[in-house]
């Protein structure tokens, strides 16, 4: 009895489950993208201060 309302249970909240888990897997990929775009831009930015680029 307790495994059936335990499925039953996993089952009503499973949508919710995973758009937590695709919420929070975008939330990292954003803030990674965000990263490499800040290190570009730094990267970018010296190799024009000293005229490579």
């Amino acid at each position: 009895m307790q495994d059936e309302l335990w499925m039953r249970n996993w089952n009503d909240a499973h949508p919710r489950f995973s758009a937590d888990v695709d919420r929070g897997l975008a939330r990292i990929a954003g803030a990674i993208a965000r990263l490499r775009r800040r290190r570009d831009d730094r990267d970018s930015s010296l190799r024009t201060r000293i005229g490579l680029g």
